[in-house]
């Protein structure tokens, strides 16, 4: 590997803070203001469909009841904000760590 000049990692570095800058507007632009999202809003980032992100968090939900862990665990891939005396969870998604359990071919995941 080619080592750079403090020049040109410079230039690099600039580049990336743009980029970043331009996703972080486009972000905003959507309403999406963090990693952690509806169902709804997470469903469009990461193609698939709202009612799969619902599954896999009722699947998760069970585990938890049982004791058990899975790929998707609460508080890092899920989260619930509602008050749990209030009544139906209101969930959000961690779209980071929910794309990488995605990435788990489906014969590797806990189940």
């Amino acid at each position: 590997m080619t080592k750079l000049n403090l020049s040109e990692l410079d230039k690099r570095l600039t580049l990336l803070e743009a980029q970043q800058q331009w996703v972080h507007r486009v972000l905003e632009t959507y309403g999406i203001k963090g990693l952690w999202l509806s169902p709804g809003k997470a469903s469009a980032l990461l193609g698939i469909s709202r009612d799969r992100i619902l599954v896999e968090v009722e699947r998760a939900e069970k585990m938890r009841s049982l004791g058990k862990r899975g790929d998707v665990n609460y508080g890092i891939h899920y989260r619930n904000i509602q008050d749990p005396e209030v009544g139906q969870p209101t969930w959000q998604i961690h779209v980071a760590a929910f794309d990488q359990v995605l990435a788990i071919p489906p014969e590797q995941r806990k189940i």
